[in-house]
Parts: C-alpha cells; sequence; structure tokens
C-alpha cells in the first residue's frame, strides 16, 4: 500500500537498482511560518525563516524598473491632498424656509377670487458669495469663475461708455468723396 505525500514533504533515496523509494518521516512545524518540515530540514529553514520574516518588504515599483535602460527619469508620485475640512451644514434653517414657502404656495387659492398676497421675501443662503458686479449670488468656486468674468465685462462696458461720450464732440466723418 501507498501513501500519497505532499512532494514538498517527500526524501527520495534512488539506488542504483533504479527502485525508488520514498521516506514519510516526522514533519514538524515552523514556529514561525507554520509550513511542515523533517527534523534535518527544520534546523536549516528556522534561521533563515526569522530572518526573512524580520524584514520589511519594500513596495514593489514596476515603474522604475520598466524606466530602467531608458531615457525616461524616475519621478514621485504625488501624494493625494487632503479633502479641506467641509463646512457645517445648516440644512434645518433651509428646510424650514422650504417648509414656509410650501405652506404660502398652498394658502393661494386663485379659484376663489381673493387677491394674491405679496411673495415670501427671498431667502438667501450664507454660503453663497455675492458678486459686487451684477448682485448675483454663486458657491465658491463657481463666484471665482464669475467674479472674474464679471469684472471683465463691466470694464468694457465702461469703456464703450467713454469712446461714445468722446466721439460726439468731433465732426462728422466725409461719406461721400467730391472729384
Amino acid at each position: 500500500m501507498e501513501f500519497l505525500v505532499p512532494k514538498q514533504n517527500r526524501v527520495m533515496d534512488i539506488d542504483f537498482a533504479g527502485e525508488v523509494a520514498v521516506q514519510t518521516g516526522d514533519l514538524l512545524p515552523c514556529k514561525i511560518c507554520g509550513r511542515t518540515f523533517f527534523p534535518a530540514a527544520l534546523k536549516k529553514h528556522g534561521p533563515i525563516c526569522q530572518k526573512t520574516s524580520a524584514k520589511k518588504r519594500k513596495t514593489f515599483d514596476s515603474s522604475r524598473q520598466r524606466a530602467e535602460g531608458t531615457d525616461i527619469p524616475t519621478v514621485k508620485p504625488l501624494k493625494p491632498r487632503p479633502e479641506p475640512p467641509k463646512k457645517p451644514s445648516n440644512w434645518r434653517r433651509k428646510h424650514e424656509e422650504f417648509i414656509a414657502t410650501i405652506r404660502a404656495a398652498k394658502g393661494l387659492n386663485l379659484k376663489d377670487g381673493g387677491k394674491l398676497p405679496p411673495p415670501p421675501p427671498p431667502s438667501y443662503d450664507p454660503d453663497y458669495i455675492q458678486c459686487p458686479y451684477c448682485q448675483r449670488r454663486f458657491n465658491e468656486n463657481a463666484a471665482d469663475r464669475h467674479i472674474n468674468f464679471c469684472k471683465e465685462q463691466a470694464a468694457r462696458i465702461t469703456n464703450k461708455g467713454k469712446l461714445a461720450a468722446d466721439t460726439k464732440g468731433k465732426l462728422p466723418t466725409r461719406t461721400q468723396v467730391n472729384y
């Protein structure tokens, strides 16, 4: 009867007659990695396993290896930026304003023939930034873009007004040529 023994745990003895004998002895587990070895192999494995388990392996950078032998410089990757802290939300106030608007809208009844009450005052979100040129309100990202644009537009309009005032004092140009 032959026993099935994993390949790594076999010790092979080949005699000159061509017969192969497989030894199955007592296998002992390694205290570090838990793998099982014959006692003779465990003596050799123990110090090696202890040395390798003490080392911390560096993460392998395949791009550096691929760039070896080429003219591509190795560039350190940029670390991701930490997200800016979020502002505390004022959802409760927004919700209350929304509910008030809905209630005001429910109170209107054109079918009854009554006059329309004045609309509720507009609520301004404190998170929005007001444009100094057109008085519209935007969130931070949109305000940065818009204010620059609106500033240029306001400068163009004022320049056009100055040019129109300067041309009024001039004599009209000749439109016909007399020969």
